[in-house]
């Protein structure tokens, strides 16, 4: 299959662009081909992951990746190739890390302080799994600095020590003492990293404990990376070779080699950057389904809940995202006995089938089966499990018991044999009836009458169970979810809940229902991650320590943090930048990220819908019961108000709430701001608008001057200020963002108080 440059002729037409994404998981690695016109996967393949093999995870992807190509037709190119993976996370969870020495630079008694701040010490990775380091501080004044670095490399290479971190104090404004350290080991053959490389925060002991995981796992991530670019390229695969990161980006070769640390923690990454590129997702709540755990991040108005990792109990400026795991998943067991339970352990873990995949069983009636309960490990409670009669073993599972109740899809991925089910509920509610439980079949019957469907099935008890089943399983994932949502301040926006992974039919419609949110199952789910993989955007994340920032230091940061994308491959029009401000930290951060070879339809969407349809999506979106009116528009933005009223103290007073919807033109929902306000102003008055907006909602009280959050639409531009402190940052920035755009432009402020 040809591949190469994006835009290729072959016979006088035009190749088809193709986007691929390969996940690489703890069992599989699944790769898929994208169309980079229309986002419809074209073609998908799998293999089991090599972890032991001599080049490890490198073997699984080229293996898949030739297995995908030989799916492809012949006039398609590739134009854009990323890999998730969990090779780092695996790495520090096994313990497979190098030994780490730091060599820091100080001297006088800053020594003493210098010496303390880069001893990271024995990092505890996992129960019993420990990243050894040790340090030294020289003093870069001495007349035989050199030959002592030298010499103490020599030392640590004696000891077995297999990656070095350079550090210094205040690295992040002047690095090149950290440069000269850093060179001087990879010159002794060491691979190696500075502090400063990991974040522009002060704080030395925060950076080196961050640059000594990343230093830990230098050696098989480089020697991983490079063996997998070795093997693409002997598959004539010229598209840029992009590896996810933990917060939901992709970054290139150059900086894995570099930074292998961004890697950490990024399992539910790929996923997320499917939901926002192949779902268009705004406002949602992803869960990941496996067969032993589902991973849950949060989405709010169009960006992923992020937060800084904490790994075995250090600080790090390590950011990921705000991923929440819970212990049930597809193929999570019944726990035997009274009450009821379900998970951890799943079904592929303790070596049993699940009832709705096990072959041979179609004509198997509930007396031909025997049930057992068995602990599949030492320490175990026991679960349930039915013994077929030539003597195999299956378990009905969580997934099992959403085929009997028809919560999965007939062409979903985990649709098993709803007969044999149905006789495995039967056996195992009898069974549990013979040792004195109770089902309670009316809050059986009452759910079914609330979906409308039949209230007397011919196997109650059995489908009884499964509902028990369930509803068991939601009251571990709901409570995570509710503890989300109130993390992040997500009372009274519309929200949904989205489903990925082959499990996710048997976790996410019945909570959704028990939540009353309306939910999605991933088109694809199975392989959402791929997906996800394929269609990340390139992402770098900058912060400094600036007391009082001023719009240029904030420009600056902002100009950077643009250019790191930009050099990473990103269309400089589709790069979009986010800041924010921390005057309690002295931090600003932005985060900028952008696409590679996308199409303007596949960015934009296929078809811009019209009104009507705008408003049905919104009646769609899970504000029940609200009305809504058109406030103004860009052509590409929309706002909306929402209103709707709800009863307050025991239902005695009625109280009306208010809420700003930003949709796009394609029908996506983009921002939401309750109780938020709305003025409307232009492009040349920008400055006097924004002035006199900010003395009109600014609230003085005993902290100060509190500036309202405030957010900008104008054209194509849709503008984040709400974490600015000062109005000459807002201004700023503003008049950044909206430059050059037209000057009759209108510009649309969504206001919300302090």
């Amino acid at each position: 299959m040809p591949s190469g440059r994006p835009v290729s002729v072959k016979k006088g037409i035009v190749m088809k662009k193709l986007r691929v994404g390969i996940d690489v998981g703890g069992t599989f690695t699944h790769a898929v081909a994208v169309d980079n016109d229309t986002l419809k996967v074209a073609a998908h393949a799998v293999t089991p992951t090599t972890h032991r093999h001599e080049d490890g995870v490198a073997a699984g992807i080229a293996e898949v990746f030739g297995k995908l190509r030989d799916k492809l037709e012949d006039d398609s190119q590739i134009v854009f190739l990323a890999h998730s993976t969990t090779q780092a996370t695996n790495a520090l969870l096994e313990g497979d890390v190098a030994r780490v020495g730091v060599l820091a630079l100080a001297s006088g008694l800053e020594s003493v302080k210098v010496k303390s701040d880069t001893d990271a010490g024995r990092i505890e990775l996992s129960p019993g799994k420990y990243l050894e380091s040790e340090n030294a501080v020289f003093n870069p004044e001495e007349p035989d600095f050199e030959a002592k670095v030298k010499s103490c490399l020599q030392t640590f290479k004696d000891k077995g020590i297999g990656a070095i971190v350079a550090a210094q104090s205040f690295s992040v404004d002047d690095a090149s003492g950290e440069e000269k350290l850093r060179d001087m080991a990879r010159d002794a053959g060491f691979p190696s990293c500075a502090t400063h490389e990991m974040s522009g925060l002060y704080g030395l002991g925060v950076r080196t404990g961050t640059a000594v995981l990343n230093a830990g796992i230098l050696p098989k991530m480089i020697n991983t990376a490079l063996m997998t670019a070795k093997a693409l390229k002997v598959q004539s695969v010229e598209a840029p070779l992009m590896i996810m990161r933990s917060d939901g980006g992709v970054m290139n070769l150059d900086e894995v080699l570099r930074r292998p640390v961004l890697t950490l923690l990024s399992g539910p990454a790929a996923g997320i950057a499917a939901c926002l590129m192949f779902l268009k997702a705004s406002d949602a709540l992803f869960l990941e389904v496996g067969g032993t755990s589902t991973d849950i991040c949060l989405l709010k108005d169009g960006k992923a809940a992020v937060r800084s990792a904490v790994i075995g109990g250090h600080s790090t400026y390590l950011r990921t995202l705000d991923s929440r795991t819970v212990g049930i998943a597809g193929g999570s067991l019944i726990g035997s006995g009274a009450p009821l339970s379900v998970g951890p352990r799943s079904a592929h873990l303790a070596g049993f089938a699940y009832c709705a995949f096990a072959e041979g069983t179609e004509e198997l009636s509930a007396e031909a089966l025997q049930i057992t309960e068995e602990a599949p490990f030492a320490g175990d409670k026991p679960y349930y499990a039915v013994i077929l009669p030539d003597g195999r073993k299956a378990a009905p599972t969580l997934t099992c018991a959403a085929n009997l109740l028809g919560l999965v899809p007939e062409d979903g991925y985990s649709r098993g044999n709803k007969k044999f089910i149905a006789e495995a509920f039967k056996a195992l509610a009898e069974y549990r009836r013979t040792k004195g439980a109770k089902i309670d079949t009316d809050a059986y019957k009452a759910w079914r009458a609330s979906r409308k469907e039949k209230a007397e099935p011919d196997n109650l008890e059995g489908e009884a169970l499964a509902y028990e089943v369930l509803r068991k399983a939601s009251e571990s994932v709901i409570p995570v979810l509710e503890k989300l949502l109130a993390d992040y301040k997500m009372e009274g926006r519309s929200l949904k809940l989205i489903g990925g992974g082959g499990g996710a039919a048997a976790v996410v419609p019945f909570t959704a229902q028990a939540m009353g949110l309306p939910f999605e199952i991933a088109e694809r789910a199975e392989v959402i991650s791929s997906i996800g993989a394929a269609l990340a955007m390139v992402r770098e994340s900058l912060e400094r320590n600036i007391v009082n920032p001023t719009a240029a230091d904030i420009q600056r940061l902002r100009s950077e943090t643009e250019q790191a994308v930009i050099q990473m491959g990103a269309d400089p029009e589709s790069v979009r930048i986010d800041v924010e401000v921390d005057a309690q930290k002295n931090l600003v951060r932005a985060v900028a990220q952008g696409a590679i070879a996308f199409s303007n339809t596949a960015l934009n969407g296929a078809r811009e819908i019209s009104e009507a349809e705008r408003l049905e999506n919104l009646n769609k979106a899970g504000l029940p019961g609200s009305r809504y009116k058109l406030l103004g528009g860009t052509g590409i933005y929309y706002i909306y108000e929402a209103k709707r009223t709800e009863r307050v103290f025991f239902g005695l007073i009625k109280k009306e709430k208010r809420i700003l919807l930003v949709t796009d033109r394609f029908g996506s929902i983009r921002l939401q701001l309750p109780e938020a306000k709305l003025e409307k102003g232009g492009i040349v008055s920008l400055k006097s608008d924004l002035e006199r907006i900010l003395r009109e909602n600014t609230v003085y009280g005993d902290a100060g001057a509190l500036l309202p959050a405030l957010h900008i639409a104008a054209l194509h531009k849709l503008c984040d200020l709400s974490t600015l402190s000062t109005a000459d940052q807002i201004i700023g920035l503003a008049e950044s963002e909206l430059n050059g755009l037209a000057p009759e432009a209108e510009v649309f402020f969504l206001i919300n108080k302090a």
